[in-house]
């Protein structure tokens, strides 16, 4: 039976070329742009290899790695790290569950480098090392530009991450692209249970109405900041507020702020 590779990566042009290089290796590819399409694939196909970038849109290359081994881990399929700023993320890289690791460089080079890092991978049938190593395509130094970038987007997903309400962002499917930790607390769930998961589906079928309105209500009029409501999550009277969110000039989804209303006066006013 053929083999089948997941490539995901924001660089059209790099997915084609992996996705080259694995087919004249016998590989059957799936193709994938951004996190949350890397997730869908998975969703439909079983696979023998994921390739994937660190740095992805929606869904980021970290929680990618982390819902994939949460989810499929008894599949036993290697994780592959790909990234143009590997070198930068060498002091990290015990907190990204892939399994081997490989800096981007010149596409000539890397291109020898991925062949011969296949060959080594299909005709060993041992685990991958315990040691988490960076194979490089050449010669290749950390750069401040990049560090500056990435210290950039832990900053801002660690202050997300801090806050005391559950925040959710939306894609403009409606689907889930993000939770923070008091999210996932109020309403019960692990992450790989939520990401790509229809932001309906975490509340009661009579609740759901609500919802919608308050998605389409802040998307179709830009003035209105937000739209609150109450749900019961859990048992527990949870206070609703959802926003819209603006990228590019247009509305890309939505941020949904979860927040246990006060005990005893549950009709209290959403501030």
């Amino acid at each position: 039976m053929q083999k089948k590779a997941l490539v995901v990566d924001n660089d059209f042009f790099f997915v084609e070329f992996l996705s080259e290089l694995l087919t004249k290796r016998g590989y059957e590819v799936l193709k994938a742009y951004n996190g949350k399409e890397g997730i869908a694939k998975l969703e439909n196909d079983s696979v023998d290899i994921i390739f994937a970038d660190l740095i992805l849109q929606k869904i980021d290359g970290r929680q990618f790695f982390k819902f994939v081994r949460n989810k499929y881990n008894s599949s036993h399929f290697p994780l592959v790290a790909l990234s143009g700023s590997m070198i930068e993320q060498l002091g990290s890289l015990d907190e990204i569950v892939a399994d081997y690791f490989i800096a981007k460089g010149p596409i000539d080079l890397l291109a020898i480098k991925l062949n011969e890092f296949m060959a080594e991978l299909e005709t060993q049938s041992s685990l991958p090392p315990s040691e988490k190593k960076v194979l490089a395509a050449g010669n290749v130094y950390p750069r401040r530009d990049a560090m500056e970038l990435l210290n950039c987007l832990h900053f801002h997903q660690a202050v997300i991450e801090s806050a005391a309400v559950g925040i959710i962002i939306v894609d403009d499917d409606t689907r889930i692209i993000n939770a923070n930790r008091a999210a996932l607390d109020i309403v019960g769930l692990h992450s790989v249970n939520v990401l790509n998961r229809p932001v309906a589906d975490l509340f009661a079928t009579d609740e759901r109405a609500e919802l919608i309105d308050g998605l389409q209500m802040v998307r179709r009029q830009p003035e209105l900041k937000k739209h609150s409501f109450f749900a019961t999550l859990r048992s527990q009277v949870v206070g609703i507020s959802i926003s819209a969110f603006s990228l590019n000039d247009g509305v890309a989804g939505w941020v949904v702020v979860l927040e246990p209303a006060w005990q005893g006066d549950p009709k209290a006013p959403l501030n």
